[in-house]
């Protein structure tokens, strides 16, 4: 609420959110299903595939490069940059930020929450090797699917440098 209070009365980069006139017979009407749009769009992947950030979900010759944090698709996403009448609003690049995400899709071996760092941190990754069986009670030591709740098979495996399509 105290978002869209902002956005209501200052708004950004002079856009507002409209809610309405003064018009007794449809202008608060028109707020109302104004906000019912925006919740519902925001919450629409929320609510369908529990996610609050993004999955790794674009394969490159079946695999899942863990590159993919760095953009999808072909894009870049440090690459990102606003327009000069937004620019006020863009954050610096951290180049010493690590950071994990929460997010996985709920498929057998879906790959794991997306993760960035320094390459002093990650040099190269890998793949999500979707095909790993990671639960081996048996194996010495044992072994469990522990990257996230539910997880059935797959690993992050770093043994080989993998590119996502924008290289």
């Amino acid at each position: 609420v105290a978002g869209l209070r902002i956005m209501y009365e200052d708004g950004v980069a002079g856009k507002h959110f409209y809610l309405g006139n003064n018009d007794a017979s449809s202008g608060r009407l028109y707020g109302l299903a104004n906000i019912a749009a925006f919740l519902g769009q925001s919450t629409k992947e929320t609510i369908q595939y529990d996610a609050c950030d993004d999955n790794s979900w674009d394969s490159l010759d079946m695999e899942y490069p863990l590159s993919n944090a760095c953009g999808q698709l072909g894009q870049s996403y440090q690459n990102y940059h606003c327009h000069n009448h937004e620019c006020h609003m863009e954050c610096k690049v951290d180049p010493k930020m690590s950071i994990k995400g929460v997010t996985h899709a709920k498929w057998y071996g879906a790959p794991g929450p997306m993760f960035c760092g320094p390459t002093s941190e990650y040099p190269t990754v890998g793949v999500w090797d979707y095909t790993y069986n990671c639960h081996n009670p048996w194996a010495d030591p044992p072994e469990y699917c522990e990257e996230y709740e539910g997880q059935k098979a797959g690993r992050y495996d770093n043994s080989r440098v993998v590119e996502n399509r924008n290289g």
